[in-house]
């Protein structure tokens, strides 16, 4: 008996250390990532098991179980849509599906910090997963994937779970999930990926096109003669979940709003107040500047960072800078993976979503950095991954871009926290 239980423990023993070493690569990014996490909270106290005093979500979570989709009551402190004299939730609702299993148990006092932690290593785990089967170098993908998750403004939208941040951070990374997915050709997972980041931010619905690309091309790598309309034929059900999802939404819109397009931002105060409500083009010439807003320089050298709306994008996501050069390298240097489609497709798309942002009233309110431009970060990862010149002096400017991004986004996420600027 003893000694097959010591058998028994050698083999679980065995298969434990072949599993940390098949994966080493993504727990090596994940301790990276709480690591630099902790740090931060240790000067803001923005710890993942801390009450979340913006706890919107939850609310119209446990409004639901109670039979309801109104609060039933106005909280102030928090943005809610106003029709017809009830207080609705006025986000899109997928990050209250999340919450809902919880607030089961927990009411509106649902654990949201470590569920959010939870979405941000899911997320870092399969970004590690996408940039080796990309770049087929551990080290390499352990780098860009820090970069992306430490080195620009994710680290401040990941400190804490209110309301604004929580389905940022949950739409950041269901889109890198929705992109790995695609890489892989699993088309099913992939489009409910997509499906649940649009029911967080539904302006992603933009970048449909980029996974249908990718899918496609998937495909033909093992089918190179099928054609368009047998792949729609073979794959049909890869629809379903989306479409699912998709009418779960627009059924609570209906019920809620009536119309089935309407989440709820159109009724704020702030809006229903404003004659050019929530999109206009008019903002657009206010906004567009804003992204290249430099800090005012203060005596003694010190630079003064807006914490409303935004600053230089490249500032505080030096991250871009690769990117762009990578997008530039794929047009000069005739790179045909991922597809000659997908060359022109991700950056328009991209520069089409920022312009839409731009026509928003606000870029975000209080923050560091954009927030907002975090939505396209995810997808044009993947365009870096599949363009990024293969050479080394391509690599070397970037790990001084790393380090600067990690320490200003560092501080910056302190300092703003602790309102020291």
């Amino acid at each position: 008996m003893i000694s097959l239980l010591l058998s028994t423990l050698q083999r679980r023993r065995a298969q434990l250390i072949s599993f940390c070493r098949r994966y080493q690569t993504e727990w090596t990014a994940c301790f990276c990532v709480l690591a630099v996490m902790t740090a931060a909270a240790m000067f803001t106290g923005r710890w993942c098991f801390e009450k979340n005093g913006y706890p919107t979500f939850a609310l119209q979570a446990n409004a639901w179980l109670q039979g309801r989709l109104d609060l039933g009551q106005d909280y102030p402190w928090l943005e809610l849509a106003i029709y017809e004299g009830k207080y609705y939730v006025s986000f899109p609702p997928f990050p209250s599906y999340v919450l809902l299993p919880f607030a089961l148990f927990f009411g509106t006092e649902t654990p949201d910090g470590l569920i959010s932690l939870f979405f941000t290593l899911a997320g870092v785990w399969t970004a590690v997963r996408l940039a080796e089967s990309r770049l087929g170098h551990r080290q390499e993908a352990l780098f860009w994937v820090l970069f992306l998750y430490l080195g620009t403004g994710y680290l401040f939208i990941a400190m804490t779970p209110a309301v604004w941040f929580f389905a940022q951070v949950l739409c950041f990374n269901l889109s890198v999930l929705a992109v790995a997915a695609a890489d892989r050709g699993r088309g099913g997972r992939s489009l409910l990926y997509w499906a649940c980041a649009v029911g967080c931010r539904p302006i992603v619905i933009l970048f449909l096109p980029v996974l249908l690309v990718i899918l496609v091309l998937r495909v033909r790598e093992k089918d190179p003669g099928l054609s368009l309309l047998s792949l729609i034929r073979k794959y049909w059900y890869w629809a379903l979940g989306p479409l699912v999802l998709g009418g779960s939404y627009m059924l609570l819109n209906g019920l809620r709003f009536g119309n089935v397009l309407e989440f709820g931002h159109n009724y704020l105060p702030e809006f229903t107040r404003s004659p050019e409500g929530q999109f206009s083009l008019n903002y657009l010439k206010t906004n567009l500047p804003l992204l290249f807003r430099l800090p005012q320089v203060q005596g003694g050298g010190v630079f003064s960072f807006p914490t409303f709306d935004t600053a230089l994008f490249c500032l505080i996501d030096p991250l871009s800078l690769p990117i762009l050069f990578s997008i530039l390298w794929a047009f000069f240097a005739r790179t045909e993976e991922p597809g000659r489609r997908l060359r022109f497709l991700l950056p328009v798309l991209s520069l089409f979503y920022i312009l839409i942002l731009c026509t928003h009233r606000t870029l975000g309110g209080w923050q560091f950095g954009n927030r907002y431009l975090k939505d396209v970060l995810p997808w044009l990862f993947y365009g870096l991954l599949c363009w990024m010149p293969k050479r080394g002096w391509f690599r070397q400017p970037a790990r001084a871009l790393f380090f600067f991004g990690l320490a200003i986004n560092l501080i910056g996420t302190v300092a703003t926290f602790n309102n020291w600027i």
